[in-house]
């Protein structure tokens, strides 16, 4: 395979590769409690489902934070950092939002918690978008795998984690004690955050993004082409990860359970997952990777349209969950490497924060009408039909191997 070499002289400055790691952990750990613990602890205090479902409204910020991404990339305090401000003043604002939650009964007051939720999620949304400016910004070419291997693998774990609080300390601790134990955890990291100087002393990038320019990105060829390489890779991805709370209930397992293999299960294979992935992104590119992935969907849909034709077996579905989880988990490091050498420097956060919005959107709409379709087509058929568009990805991933620059220094 041949590839574009070119020389660099940048390096990533000590100490943010660990930072990435860490706030990674933070960001998600907030994420995951408001996606799987609040509603089970709104549940559990006997909201009627329509209450319940309102939760899933908190993920709305992580698809519209291009909205203000500009606003991220344009406004700097020069001594505390660029991004760096960002993320301090976002620690602050969620440990203040998360001692209001501490105060919002499940059971009594379900809209205000609904609310401050949201206002969490929208904290936490600009986060994650200056992690992503600071990603693209400080990492040398070397470091872009690893970056971004060490910021899924946060998630991951965060995942794992959450995942095992909520479901076992659920019924011991409450949720005044629950919420008070994240509130130390957001404490702690925006301790970490004052303690490392991540991007002080910068230099502040020539020109500004415009409030109207958040998807200048796609002008280029390059982020173009990634995008449709990743609309057909994630196909089969979403799709099988989208099953996954359908099969695990309908396979008989009881929803602490489901959770348990779903959040703990699926974030510890899928730190097996990154750890086997990066080493590869390192030796073959972004790219080839994302072919190989794609072409094991590919198998894995086909494989699992034949077994779920006979039904749902626990050790089967058990088997697709932590697989599913594995391909998803391992696929982001691949396209986000290459996402950040597309990504323009003076509008780093919006570049990103595009890209993942436009991605999620049209992932979302394929895999939600490939759910709703399921009656239709039935799962097998649903399942092949993923397999195709997988197909059409690795194909499309593989021709362009040769197109990625792969820097050195």
């Amino acid at each position: 395979m041949s590839l574009s070499v070119r020389a660099v002289t940048a390096s990533t400055p000590q100490g943010l590769l660990p930072a990435i790691m860490v706030l990674s952990i933070a960001q998600a750990a907030i994420g995951q409690f408001v996606a799987h613990g609040v509603p089970l602890f709104l549940r559990a205090a006997g909201q009627p489902t329509a209450i319940v479902g309102l939760v899933f409204l908190a993920s709305l910020p992580f698809v519209l934070n291009v909205l203000w991404a500009p606003v991220v990339d344009r406004f700097r305090n020069p001594n505390l950092g660029h991004y760096r401000a960002w993320i301090l003043f976002g620690h602050i604002g969620a440990f203040i939002i998360i001692l209001g939650l501490s105060l919002a009964d499940p059971g009594d007051s379900p809209l205000i918690l609904i609310g401050l939720v949201l206002c969490l999620s929208t904290v936490m949304a600009t986060q994650d978008v200056s992690l992503s400016g600071l990603m693209v910004r400080g990492l040398s070419p070397k470091d872009r795998a690893k970056g971004s291997s060490y910021r899924t693998a946060g998630a991951a774990l965060a995942g794992t984690v959450i995942g095992a609080l909520v479901i076992y300390l659920l019924a011991d601790l409450g949720w005044s004690s629950v919420v008070f134990g994240l509130a130390a955890f957001a404490v702690a990291s925006t301790l970490l955050v004052f303690v490392l100087g991540l991007d002080r002393g910068w230099t502040a990038p020539e020109t500004k993004p415009s409030l109207i320019s958040q998807f200048n990105l796609f002008k280029k060829p390059a982020a173009r082409r990634l995008m449709v390489v990743e609309i057909f890779t994630g196909l089969g991805l979403a799709v099988s990860f989208g099953l996954k709370s359908i099969l695990l209930i309908d396979a008989g397992f009881s929803v602490g359970d489901a959770a348990l293999l779903s959040l703990v299960g699926g974030g510890a294979v899928g730190l097996l997952a990154i750890m086997a992935i990066r080493p590869l992104i390192d030796a073959f590119g972004g790219f080839t990777v994302l072919a190989g992935i794609a072409l094991v969907s590919v198998v894995f849909c086909l494989i699992f349209a034949v077994i779920f034709r006979n039904g749902f077996g626990h050790g089967p579905t058990a088997i697709f969950v932590l697989l599913a989880s594995a391909l998803t988990f391992g696929a982001v490091p691949a396209s986000r490497s290459i996402l950040i050498g597309v990504c323009g420097k003076d509008s780093a956060a919006t570049d990103f924060s595009a890209f993942n919005s436009l991605e999620r959107v049209i992932l979302m709409v394929f895999a939600g009408a490939g759910l709703a379709s399921v009656e239709l087509i039935g799962l097998s058929g649903l399942l092949i039909a993923a397999a195709i568009g997988a197909s059409i990805g690795t194909i499309l991933a593989w021709r362009l191997r040769h197109t990625e620059e792969i820097h050195i220094e």
